[in-house]
């Protein structure tokens, strides 16, 4: 009898985490899609290319260090818990098997099948734990996406690049294609390890001074006919 713990290093995250990161590619090359028809436009301008290792990018910067920090401990500490609940559920399935001697065969039949239900509901309950580590996983990819456009827009830009390519998907590219070393420099410059307000929205005091800049105290807004 054992219960089943679920990996948190990423292997899961099937098509779900690759759409995601091809979806932000995509908003990433749209940004540059006049610049692209301008200079094939004005002459065939050939057009510059970047490549990143996807993967380093969350596990290398800070902010998906933290996140594989966090999800490791609470892993291990469901890992903790299923072994607990393995050993008492050995010891109780040995001392149901001890009575079944001095029992009837149907009150033996009843005990056993409140058990295996038992068992069955646990390792239901302890898959459902697991499987929510992924889904947090899975959700802290999503924002570190979201999050980092901006940081490889600007790195683009700065190089001179158009287009951005994982760097799995090519055969070959000279030295100083490839920018996740300083795409992660970047990336922990702006958005940490995560923990702060978001590098996208302004925080909320900022939000409250701008609204007392924009109505100072004691103002009443007055109706159409100055009342």
């Amino acid at each position: 009898m054992t219960m089943s713990g679920r990996s948190i290093s990423g292997s899961q995250r099937g098509s779900n985490g690759l759409n995601a990161w091809f979806g932000a590619v995509l908003v990433l090359l749209s940004a540059f899609a006049p610049q692209m028809a301008s200079a094939q436009a004005e002459g065939g301008a050939r057009l510059s290319i970047a490549t990143l290792d996807q993967e380093a990018l969350f596990l290398q910067s800070d902010f998906g260090q933290r996140v594989t920090r966090d999800l490791e401990s609470d892993r291990d500490a469901l890992a903790a818990e299923n072994r607990s609940i393995e050993a008492e559920l050995i010891a109780e399935e040995r001392a149901l098997i001890d009575k079944r001697a001095a029992l009837p065969a149907a009150d033996f039949a009843l005990l056993a099948d409140a058990f295996d239900r038992k068992v069955q509901g646990i390792r239901e309950e302890q898959d459902r734990k697991g499987r929510a580590l992924q889904i947090q996983l899975d959700d802290h990819r999503t924002r570190f996406l979201t999050e980092i456009g901006p940081v490889l827009t600007d790195l683009l830009r700065a190089r001179g690049a158009q287009v951005l390519l994982d760097r799995g998907a090519v055969l070959i590219a000279v030295d100083g294609v490839d920018i996740t070393s300083a795409a992660i420099d970047e990336i922990n410059a702006r958005l940490g390890d995560g923990t702060g307000p978001s590098p996208s929205l302004p925080a909320t005091d900022d939000l409250s001074g701008q609204a007392d800049q924009q109505a100072p105290s004691g103002s009443v807004p007055t109706g159409p006919d100055g009342d």
